[in-house]
């Protein structure tokens, strides 16, 4: 990339402070700047590393004070995000339907759509326009794919897997494996449950490399509008997740559990069947959810205890070393006065 700040601050619809001809060659943070490249302070608490950055320009908001060249924007993360997709767009391969994949007859493609070497397409699945399938991908029977999505390598989708548009999945995941069920028999050994159901993806969706989504016994796996899984998540079998909740690394949904709208999950949380987490509810890392997590309620622990308490409770955990000490000493001191009591 190579533009003026005063370009740049065009496309943010920022404002310019200092030298608007100056000449930005790169975007950068702000420990990693060098000059001639423009970095953004997205927090007042970030301020003091602006001092020590490289960088010969700065995006900001309207009160951070600063010692270089600057845009002034309402949201400098959302407009620095801005000039990344300017000067970054996506950039996928144009292979057309490329002649070593594989695509059923009965299949229907979109207009526009790309499709890589070696994936398989099967029968009856409709690809709208614009779909992009990377080498090695598996789009089952009857899969129904949304304009403009995106699937990249090695993706799984088994049969009657519905993506709604716009919808990101990334390398190696796998959407509609047989949910885990299997009944217990006399003998001792367990008959598998047949798994029928659907995974229905909403419009916007990203789902994460190797993360996992089952298929039920009946009904639906639902993933709704703008949700965003990360990498190695566990969705089990008859899953509800609400519009634009947002999962983070090794999350373990089991069976038939229900998460509301806008939920945010720290890593590693692992939520029992049935359990339900209620709309705008927040769950910190490495938490166990076993029951009903209230609308707006913030969470953390296992099992999980509203976050003040959380932190209590990790602050006494801490002091348990010093605690028992004390309790020593006490007891010491009660045994010596209860014995000059005796001797007296």
């Amino acid at each position: 990339m190579r533009a003026t700040l005063a370009e740049l601050a065009e496309i943010v619809q920022g404002e310019v402070v200092g030298d608007g001809a100056l000449v930005i060659h790169g975007l950068a943070s702000l420990e990693q700047a060098q000059p001639g490249e423009l970095t953004f302070v997205a927090e007042r608490r970030y301020a003091p590393l602006l001092a020590a950055s490289r960088a010969s320009a700065v995006l900001v908001n309207g009160e951070q004070e600063v010692d270089r060249a600057a845009i002034r924007a309402a949201n400098p993360s959302v407009a620095f995000f801005t000039l990344l997709d300017h000067f970054f767009p996506p950039q996928h391969p144009d292979w057309g339907i490329d002649e070593r994949a594989v695509v059923a007859p009965e299949a229907q493609v979109g207009q526009q759509a790309r499709i890589g070497p070696y994936a398989v397409i099967g029968r009856g699945a409709r690809l709208g326009n614009r779909v992009i399938v990377y080498p090695g991908t598996y789009i089952g029977e009857d899969c129904v794919i949304g304009d403009d999505c995106v699937l990249y390598a090695n993706v799984s989708l088994y049969a009657r897997v519905h993506l709604g548009q716009q919808v990101v999945i990334h390398s190696g995941a796998v959407l509609g494996a047989d949910g885990f069920g299997f009944y217990p028999q006399a003998d001792g050994a367990y008959r598998k449950i047949p798994q029928v159901g659907r995974v229905v993806i909403g419009d916007g969706v990203e789902i994460g490399a190797n993360t996992c989504i089952d298929r039920a016994m009946l009904g639906d796996t639902v993933i709704e509008a703008g949700a965003k899984l990360d990498n190695l998540i566990q969705v089990g079998h008859n899953v509800a997740i609400g519009a634009h909740t947002v999962m983070a690394a090794q999350i373990g949904l089991s069976g038939s559990v229900r998460i509301g709208a806008q939920v945010r999950m720290g890593g590693q949380v692992g939520v029992a069947e049935h359990a339900t987490i209620g709309d705008g509810a927040a769950v910190g890392a490495q938490s166990g959810i076993t029951g009903e997590i209230e609308p707006g309620a913030i969470v953390q622990g296992a099992p999980a205890v509203p976050h003040t308490t959380f932190k209590r409770i990790h602050f006494y955990n801490l002091r348990l070393g010093e605690l028992f000490q004390q309790v020593r000493q006490f007891k010491r001191r009660l045994e010596q006065l209860e014995g000059r009591e005796n001797g007296a």
